[in-house]
């Protein structure tokens, strides 16, 4: 169990490394030179304000606007101030999209949770827009840590979403199994055919029984039934952190986030980062494991039916045909051959065998010459 979850706990440790040191290096990046930005948009609020104040005083008190019509004045003075007003409310306007939009009380800022917010959302390709660095350095730091992060971010979400998925492929075996014992301890009379029983076996691979989607198979209504639910229920918890949103803003925030769009036209107050992350998270990871569920369901038969298409293609079919007479014309060579090593080891055996026959007989006679010499020897000695 040990060695099946560390390379598990490897990636998402990896992953979370990953997060936290991307956080530290935004924030000592873009910390200071936000409060910078802050205090330039500040004064250039205020200047703007003071030329356009100084301009009305001074339309208000030149001598050929002293003895005009009240109305007539009040439309001079905002007609010659136009100018002034409209570059007065555009610093405003772009100082508050920049700090205060969607921020009743708090402005954001590169805290440490801010920061970890915004790269979680970033690696995950979701991108609310609710910090973006300014410098450049900052920005060039972003590019270079997409680049590395993003890929890790998506290997490390898929590989939960599979073991997750795996997880329940298992359980839904366990109990299929359990319940095929069920069915045969009830019913004894009726038997179980051989591809069933190869399935449950003991000895089969775990693979092989997760690649078998036509006994573990789930509705696909069911599998997204179970996106549905989650991002009802992440909804009713952030709908409780976010008094200000109705409960179906939080659903349409909730949903826009697992599937990764972001708009960002919603923002969360930053007390309650920390928990919209982990309810977007999960649903992330929740939607890609029903993607591989349901994908691992249907691979096989999309495999069928492209096989199907491309039999009924004519040029495939003349292909098919020249391949198969390939392969007959080298099984037909392979027998010859096979034939040829057999004839050619019989007449070697035989060859062989009547070799040492030969040898046989030869060794043979010498000793029965031997044997007639020592016999003449032996009776001319008796004789003498």
């Amino acid at each position: 169990m040990r060695r099946f979850l560390s390379p598990h706990l490897l990636l998402v440790v990896s992953c979370g490394l990953y997060m936290v040191i991307g956080a530290w290096i935004f924030q000592a990046l873009e910390g200071h030179n936000l409060k910078n930005v802050k205090a330039e948009r500040s004064s250039n609020i205020e200047k703007s304000s003071d030329r356009y104040l100084d301009r009305i005083w001074e339309l208000a008190h030149s001598p050929e606007y002293q003895d005009m019509d009240p109305q007539k004045l009040k439309d001079t003075l905002r007609k010659e101030s136009k100018s002034q007003f409209n570059e007065y409310v555009d610093m405003v306007f772009a100082a508050h999209r920049t700090f205060r939009h969607g921020y009743e009380n708090d402005a954001p800022s590169w805290d440490f949770l801010t920061s970890f917010f915004f790269t979680a959302t970033m690696l995950t390709s979701i991108g609310y827009g609710y910090v973006a660095p300014f410098t450049f350095y900052g920005r060039l730091f972003g590019v270079v840590y997409c680049l590395i992060g993003i890929p890790l971010t998506l290997v490390t979400v898929a590989n939960i979403a599979k073991f997750i998925s795996e997880t329940v492929f298992r359980l839904h075996y366990e109990l299929w199994r359990l319940w095929m014992r069920w069915k045969e301890r009830k019913s004894p009379g009726l038997g179980v055919d051989e591809e069933s029983r190869a399935m449950f076996g003991e000895s089969e691979d775990e693979q092989e029984i997760l690649d078998r989607v036509k006994l573990i198979r789930f509705p696909p209504f069911v599998v997204f039934l179970f996106v549905f639910l989650y991002g009802l229920l992440g909804a009713y918890i952030i709908h409780k952190n976010e008094q200000q949103w109705s409960y179906t803003e939080s659903m349409y925030f909730t949903f826009i986030s697992i599937l990764t769009v972001g708009f960002g036209d919603y923002r969360p107050a930053p007390t309650n980062l920390m928990t919209v992350l982990l309810v977007i998270m999960g649903g992330i990871i929740l939607t890609t494991m029903c993607m591989d569920v349901v994908g691992r369901m249907y691979l096989k038969e999309i495999h069928y039916i492209g096989r199907k298409l491309k039999s009924n293609n004519p040029f495939y079919l003349i292909r098919e045909a020249k391949a198969r007479r390939r392969r007959q014309a080298m099984a037909s060579l392979l027998a010859q051959l096979a034939r040829g090593m057999i004839f050619a080891h019989r007449n070697y055996s035989e060859l062989a065998y009547r070799k040492e026959r030969v040898k046989e007989r030869r060794r043979g006679s010498h000793v029965r010459d031997d044997v007639k010499q020592w016999q003449a020897f032996w009776r001319s000695s008796q004789e003498e």
